[in-house]
This record gives structure tokens, C-alpha cells and sequence, in this order.
């Protein structure tokens, strides 16, 4: 068995994780941790909707009682400026680390001080992160040490994307508008994501400064003056992120070249599904479950596209994501567990 430790399980993508990992054949609970002052309670007191979910007590974080459950891996559901610090340590330790936070997505140290608003603690880090998308991970993944899980835009938005981006007119804007749910923000109490405010509306936010931005122009390899522009906006709803992608060819191209190059890049991938041409998916096709769901409709003769991808962001945005790179980690099948 491989012993799991949560850190960050009293939140959202924290307790989907363990909801995942407390069945998985193969792992073994070790520890489950949240924040440093916290009190002490049962996993079913934080989270009632997840109730009879077994596994030990959510404790208050301590980096020495983390290194006592004597994990094999820790999944890292907090936020990024703990991340970078924790993991290096973590590493240190010999546990291996799937972070879900953003601390070590971003290849170029020089970012951070922008777009997350600190300077990187372990900037040699970076380097030796593996990006996990999973689908588009390779062997690197088998017996990595560390793991940067993509973030839940970047992931709605790259498994649509990837499989068209040697089609794309380089000259032409590439522009994304993006659809959460609140949980997305986690469990901060702020008045933006109260009921109130969010019942009954729909409001974009973070126009041009989401951090989400870069790592989508990386995993995308976009020249740096290439025109992309990202709009993320807030659902009245729990959870779910559809994303919609505005694309045009170097060439005319047809609905039969597009699913061909979805078939080449998701065949046999149980977690993406690719529907037939002018099949839009929908948030309720995937919510509560690990899958991204993708479609497109050619405009303008093939010269441009409409695509849509639809994924949970907790769960293929974050959790289970994050379970599948694990088990690919530890030489599992990455439907392990899911």
C-alpha cells in the first residue's frame, strides 16, 4: 500500500482528494491535515456531505507531525506561497509531492513576483516539476518527485486547445472566456463570493491579471507578443467550469481533420471525452465526475472555431487529476482508484 498524506483537506479540493484516495485499492490514508491553528475534527464534521467517508481526523498542520504519519507521497491542497515553501522540504524528507496549488507550474522563476505576488523560495524547482496534464504527460511522470497539478482553467482550456495548437494562425487572437463555479475560490469568507452576491448574477473578474494566464501561454507555447486574451467569470453555481475558445486556422480546415487530430490525442484516454462535430458539451455532462468533455463548431468555411470543454473544477480541475498523475507516479493505471 502506498501511504497518502492530505494536506489542506479541510477545503474543497483538499476533501474531494481524500474522498478519492479513502477508496482507492491501492493507497492507504497516512495523515490529514489542515491549517496551522486550526482545531482538530472529524473529516465528516468539515464535511457532512461527505459523511461515512473513512479515514483518520483532520489535524491542525505541523510540518513534524506531517513527516510522522510517514507518507509515501503528500497531495498539497493549499495555498501557493505555502506550497513552495513546504514542498522543497517535504522532498527533502524523501516524500514525493503533488501540489495543487500553482507554487510550481510556471517555469520561468521571474513570473512569480507578478502573477502570485511573491518571489519563488526554490526556483531550482521548477525545473524538475513535472506538469501534470495528465493526457499529455509522458514517462515522465513514472517516479517523479514532484508534480504540479495544472489549474482548473488551465486544464478546461489546454485539453481543448493542445490537439489544435499546430493548426492555429499565429497572427490571429486566440480569446477564452471561462465560466466557474464559487468553489472555485475555496472556503475564503469575502463578501464577493457570498450568497448574496453571487445568486442571481454572472460577472467577469481578473480581466488581463489572472494567473491562470501564463501557464496556459506556456503549456500552449505561444510566442511572447502572440495575442491571447483570458476572461474568467463567476457561475451562481457550486461548482463546474465551462470554458469557451475563439480560434482560427493558418488554413481551412474540416470538422473530419479536427476529429481526427481528438482521436490521435485522446484515444483510449478514458478521462476526455470528445463529442462528434457540433456537439457542445454541457456543465451537466460533467460535474461530479474526473472527465472533460470537449466539442467544436467550424465557422467561416473551416477558417475558424467555436471550442467548448466542460470539466468539474475540483475534480478534473484539481482532485482527481491529481489522484490520476499519483498513481502514474507509482507505476499505477491512472484510472486507479477512479
Amino acid at each position: 500500500m502506498i501511504r497518502v498524506s492530505v494536506v489542506g483537506a479541510a477545503g474543497y479540493s483538499g476533501a474531494e482528494a481524500v474522498r478519492i484516495l479513502a477508496r482507492h485499492p491501492r493507497v492507504e490514508l497516512a495523515g490529514l491535515f489542515g491549517s496551522p491553528g486550526g482545531k482538530g475534527a472529524a473529516f465528516s464534521s468539515l464535511h457532512p456531505d461527505l459523511s461515512g467517508v473513512p479515514g483518520p481526523d483532520v489535524v491542525p498542520f505541523c510540518e513534524e507531525a506531517l513527516l510522522g504519519s510517514r507518507p509515501d507521497a503528500a497531495i498539497l491542497a493549499t495555498p501557493n506561497e505555502v506550497s513552495a515553501e513546504l514542498a522543497p522540504r517535504l522532498l527533502a524528507s524523501g516524500v514525493r509531492v503533488v501540489d495543487v496549488s500553482g507554487a510550481f507550474r510556471l517555469r520561468d522563476a521571474a513570473l512569480y513576483p507578478s502573477w502570485y505576488g511573491f518571489p519563488h523560495p526554490a526556483p531550482e524547482l521548477l525545473a524538475e516539476a513535472v506538469y501534470g496534464l495528465t493526457e499529455w504527460c509522458g514517462e515522465e511522470l513514472a517516479g517523479a518527485r514532484l508534480v504540479a497539478n495544472p489549474g482548473c482553467y488551465p486544464t478546461s482550456v489546454l485539453v481543448a486547445l493542445k490537439p489544435l495548437a499546430p493548426l492555429l494562425d499565429a497572427g490571429q487572437p486566440v480569446l477564452v472566456t471561462s465560466a466557474s463555479g464559487v468553489s472555485g475560490a475555496g472556503k475564503k469568507a469575502e463578501l464577493a463570493y457570498s450568497f448574496c452576491e453571487v445568486a442571481g448574477s454572472y460577472r467577469a473578474y481578473a480581466v488581463g491579471a489572472h494567473r491562470h494566464e501564463p501557464e496556459m501561454r506556456q503549456e500552449l507555447g505561444l510566442a511572447p507578443g502572440a495575442s491571447f486574451t483570458f476572461v474568467p467569470h463567476l457561475l451562481p453555481l457550486v461548482r463546474g467550469i465551462l470554458s469557451t475558445i475563439h480560434v482560427s486556422f493558418a488554413s481551412p480546415t474540416s470538422d473530419a481533420a479536427l476529429a481526427e487530430r481528438y482521436a490521435s490525442a485522446y484515444e483510449g484516454r478514458p478521462f476526455v471525452k470528445v463529442h462528434a462535430a457540433g456537439r457542445l458539451p454541457e456543465l451537466k455532462e460533467v460535474v461530479g465526475t474526473p472527465r472533460a468533455h470537449v466539442g467544436w463548431k467550424l465557422l467561416e468555411g473551416g477558417r475558424r472555431a467555436v471550442v467548448v470543454s466542460a470539466i468539474d473544477n475540483l475534480l478534473k480541475g484539481a482532485a482527481s487529476q491529481a489522484v490520476q498523475n499519483l498513481n502514474r507516479v507509482f507505476g499505477m493505471p491512472e484510472t486507479e482508484g477512479l
